[in-house]
């Protein structure tokens, strides 16, 4: 059904007001009409709006204009119906949608009055757009029919929103303190560098009320320090219903990867907002909330369980599994980082399968420390001369089962002067 809308302007101009439909100027724009051809608008003073959102522009020429102020306005205003087809008003929602779409009076075309209504056609001009009030209504865009070329668009939501903060009891207007509760983010045990691995971030959100449910909008992101990257850390936005006592829960997952040993942190943050500008969210204070992880980077470091053994053959029976880790030069083996054995803090050490690693799990060293020497290479014959660690495990202690494929090996050791994480692991077959 088409809407009736109100001429206004400045100089006694009453401007029609509605839906524009956006488009690009033509390469020779068609000349104006003659205005002595285009009948006047017939004003309907019965079916107007009670409620209206009023946007003053200020017409610069046919295709520039600026917006010079908006309102909602409780008083009822001149309406009329026939307009003629010089500028079109498309209003859209909050997601762009379209609404409506109305002609519209230019307050180029000048009125003077006289039987024949319009006259002439000024070079500039300001004119009052009147659109009925609508909770969904976000934004006019004004166009010029005849040349088909967007004029202007203007934002309604701030003049909702602003109408509504001031009277929430308004039968359009909702009320509701949307929060964000909880945000938790969630990381592996640790990560090994250059090996991406997944954070999860579970954020909460509620409605705190009076009114509900109202849609709410949320943010989510995350940010890291130097030492990670994010490969799809672009800020998301969810809208969501919340009613009042019902909270929302909302969780997504990034890929991240170590790029330098030690504790990473990760910042996760949460904003919440009100989808609709007609909606009233009077505590800011609880619309976002802010969560740091401290991710564990691991440097990788080659691992031989048995050597001297090519099989690796491990039984689960009395008795200790040797395992050697190496000590290597950068670029050594793949690792990016050198690794010291001989600094490895045994107290941390933990033999297992990937997953009882990766739980917390694992074997402790069964000799309380390193023992320091040449440990064969991967090949199980040569000896390179550095200094490695030795180390013992009971593998029936909390590290591995039969159907296991690989042993590996956590703990900390000392890079460049601090005391970080490292991780290798080495192929076994475990029999009873």
């Amino acid at each position: 059904m088409v809407r009736k809308i109100v001429l206004a302007a400045a100089a006694g101009l009453l401007l029609a007001a509605g839906v524009a439909a956006g488009g690009g100027a033509f390469a020779e724009p068609t000349p104006p009409p003659d205005p002595a051809s285009i009948p006047p608008p017939v004003f309907d003073f019965d079916t107007d709006p009670a409620k209206a959102v009023v946007a003053r522009v200020k017409f610069d020429s046919r295709t520039q204009a600026h917006v010079e102020s908006t309102k909602v306005t409780t008083s009822r205003a001149r309406g009329h119906s026939g307009e003629p087809s010089i500028l079109r008003l498309r209003l859209t929602d909050v997601d762009g949608a379209e609404i409506e779409q109305i002609n519209a009076w230019s307050p180029l075309w000048r009125l003077d009055g006289g039987p024949n209504g319009s006259k002439a056609v000024r070079s500039s001009g300001t004119g009052n757009f009147i659109v009925p009030f609508s909770p969904a209504l976000a934004a006019m865009t004004v166009t010029d029919v005849r040349l088909n070329q967007q004029v202007v668009t203007v934002d309604l939501a701030a003049p909702i929103r602003t109408f509504c903060a001031a009277n929430p009891a308004d039968p359009d207007c909702k009320e509701s303190d949307l929060a964000v509760t909880a945000v938790e983010p969630a990381a592996p045990l640790f990560g090994v560098l250059g090996q991406p691995i997944t954070v999860t971030v579970a954020s909460t959100v509620a409605n705190h009320g009076p009114d509900g449910p109202s849609d709410a909008r949320v943010r989510q992101e995350v940010s890291a320090a130097a030492g990670l990257t994010i490969a799809d850390g672009a800020p998301v936005t969810t809208d969501v219903p919340v009613a009042v006592g019902t909270p929302q829960r909302l969780t997504r997952t990034y890929t991240v990867t170590c790029t330098q040993p030690g504790t990473v942190n990760l910042t996760a943050t949460t904003r919440v907002a009100p989808k609709l500008p007609s909606v009233v969210d009077a505590q800011s204070a609880n619309d976002v909330r802010s969560a740091t992880l401290g991710v564990t980077c691991a440097v990788p470091a080659t691992v031989n369980v048995k050597p001297g053994s090519a099989d690796n053959v491990v039984n689960l029976n009395p008795g200790v599994l040797p395992v050697g880790v190496l000590t290597t030069a950068a670029g050594e083996y793949g690792n990016p980082v050198a690794i010291d054995a001989t600094t490895i803090d045994w107290s941390t050490l933990r033999l297992g399968s990937p997953s009882r690693i990766l739980a917390g799990l694992g074997a402790r060293e069964t000799h309380g420390k390193i023992h320091p020497e040449d440990v064969e290479e991967l090949d199980e014959r040569t000896r390179d001369g550095d200094t490695d660690a030795m180390l013992h495990f009971d593998p029936k202690a909390d590290g591995l089962a039969v159907g296991d494929t690989s042993a590996c090996v956590y703990g900390r050791l000392r890079v460049a002067g601090a005391m970080v994480a490292f991780y290798g692991c080495d192929r076994v077959t475990v029999r009873p």
